[in-house]
């Protein structure tokens, strides 16, 4: 079939509209990161906004192709898209600077509909807008059609893979969504300037406001921080940064891990320490109890303090993180050892192909406030048990909760490790729940517990007559529900956050995202 010229650039111009509408999914679900996180909630509420505003635009762009200028409202379509796009970081700062106002629930989806709506509805008025507009050298309707949404669909399919895997980890969030607005309008804008239906100076006027006020966004930092590094991806916002922080009576600046605005390590490069939380010192004393050259696998690596901690301790160490963000900060601005084999890899796959065994095998993969369900199933640590020496030792890292609705997730995993014949302990860092890190100790052998581990540790396990596991479940591969069941506990630890927000990096002006 040969193609007419128009129908050739409106064809363009649908897969650049289906390329943008992916890349504006992914950019927004990014920008909610630093302030919501990545949970399943906050991908529902991403996805839920996302479909609302297209079947919004797909009925407006419906109703607008029948009006006799819908060439002249398609084209304007694509600008007004391409200008939204180019002023959603700056709609993100702002709407996110008052997140903390509302509740954690209402607060997600208030802002995923202001960041996503406006230009997404758009973007969807632009395929009825396009089938209408094409003209009848493609002669049936269905076939204009289908063509229109197929073209817009394999956009869609190059851009997520492009801005999924190098755009987004590469550039930020900012540029890209500036520089995808401005290709999405930059054609249509020529088109209607040579029209004469629209001055070029008040596109560009948008533009230019939109570079100074991106530009006064980045000069707008505190002093006294520095941001060292900042990156944007799939799996969220990865950032270092050096906070003054009051500790004895001295101020210093401590260098801080956060993974989408939650604190995973921080250290002090002064005097080379970490000052790390309950959890790390628990661990580390665990670690004491085994001998040297001891085989470890630690699952997550995060700054690299367990992992340097072990080497210290003269273990042989294995450490499996799938983000390679994070190997390249815990090298560059946290010193790993080089001892550290480090593995990038998913920590449920390593375990699958594992042919290796280990005496100690640490799970410490939140990311930020979040568990990956799919490494905590019945299947997954049983595979775990096979790679585990006897008398070895696993330890889980998780959050506090273990009473009634909020901590169901925490007892569905003890149950799930018991039912694989596991011993198992749980011993919680804090008396109060919502400070504290729930550490799940479990071995094939019960000597272990009282040979090896730590008194103090021993007297403040949680007895089992105090864990009902009634209601809860088995997690299997089938049923990976452990991110539902934590759900709730991952809303009270994002809504403390919120709070700690405006008092914290906002009035320390550091960057919700680069």
């Amino acid at each position: 079939m040969k193609w007419s010229k128009q129908n050739r650039i409106l064809l363009f111009l649908s897969f650049l509209e289906g390329g943008s509408l992916m890349a504006a999914e992914l950019i927004s679900a990014r920008m909610l990161a630093p302030t919501f996180g990545s949970s399943i909630f906050v991908w529902a509420s991403v996805l839920g906004v996302t479909l609302g505003a297209l079947a919004l635009g797909y009925y407006q762009g419906g109703v607008f192709s029948q009006f006799e200028k819908r060439d002249k409202i398609l084209l304007s379509t694509l600008i007004v898209s391409g200008i939204l796009l180019i002023l959603m970081p700056f709609t993100a700062q702002w709407v996110l600077n008052f997140a903390h106002v509302f509740p954690f629930r209402q607060a997600v989806i208030i802002a995923a509909v202001i960041i996503i709506l406006p230009p997404v509805t758009g973007m969807g008025m632009v395929s009825p807008l396009m089938v209408a507009s094409l003209d009848h050298s493609i002669e049936s309707a269905g076939r204009r059609a289908g063509l229109v949404y197929t073209v817009s669909t394999t956009g869609g399919i190059v851009f997520t893979f492009l801005f999924g895997f190098y755009i987004l980890p590469e550039f930020g969030l900012i540029l890209p969504s500036m520089i995808t607005g401005f290709v999405l309008g930059i054609i249509p804008a020529y088109l209607i300037f040579r029209h004469g239906w629209i001055k070029p100076g008040i596109l560009g006027a948008v533009f230019i406001a939109g570079l100074l006020y991106h530009q006064w966004q980045t000069g707008l930092r505190n002093e006294r921080i520095e941001v060292l590094y900042q990156a944007e991806g799939i799996l969220g916002q990865v950032m270092v940064a050096e906070i003054p922080v009051e500790r004895e009576g001295l101020v210093q600046k401590e260098r801080t891990l956060f993974v989408n605005r939650i604190i995973q390590t921080s250290y002090n490069p002064q005097n080379e320490k970490f000052n790390d939380f309950d959890y790390f010192h628990a661990a580390a004393d665990v670690f004491s109890a085994f001998p040297k050259e001891s085989n470890v696998l630690i699952l997550g690596l995060g700054g690299g303090v367990l992992a340097q901690d072990a080497v210290k301790k003269g273990f042989l160490v294995d450490a499996v993180e799938l983000d390679q963000r994070i190997i390249d900060v815990s090298k560059t601005y946290f010193g790993l050892d080089t001892a550290v084999n480090v593995i990038r890899d998913d920590a449920r796959r390593y375990i699958n192909e594992c042919n290796k065994s280990y005496d100690i095998i640490l799970f410490d993969l939140f990311r930020g406030e979040e568990t990956p369900a799919h490494v905590f199933t019945a299947e997954s640590l049983a595979k775990t048990r096979s790679i585990l020496k006897p008398g070895g030792l696993v330890i889980i890292n998780a959050n506090g909760y273990y009473k009634g609705q909020i901590g169901k997730g925490t007892r569905s995993l003890y149950k799930t490790i018991r039912a694989l014949g596991l011993y198992v302990e749980l011993y919680p860092t804090d008396s109060l729940e919502e400070k504290s890190n729930m550490i799940y100790l479990a071995s094939n052998s019960r000597d272990t517990f009282d040979e090896l581990l730590p008194n103090y540790m021993q007297e403040q396990f949680i007895h089992s007559d105090s864990i009902d596991i009634e209601d809860a479940i088995i997690l299997t591969d089938r049923r990976p529900v452990l991110d539902h069941l934590n759900e709730q506990a991952t809303r009270r630890w994002r809504s403390a956050y919120l709070a700690y927000n405006k008092t914290f990096y906002q009035n320390l002006h550091i960057p919700m995202f680069n």
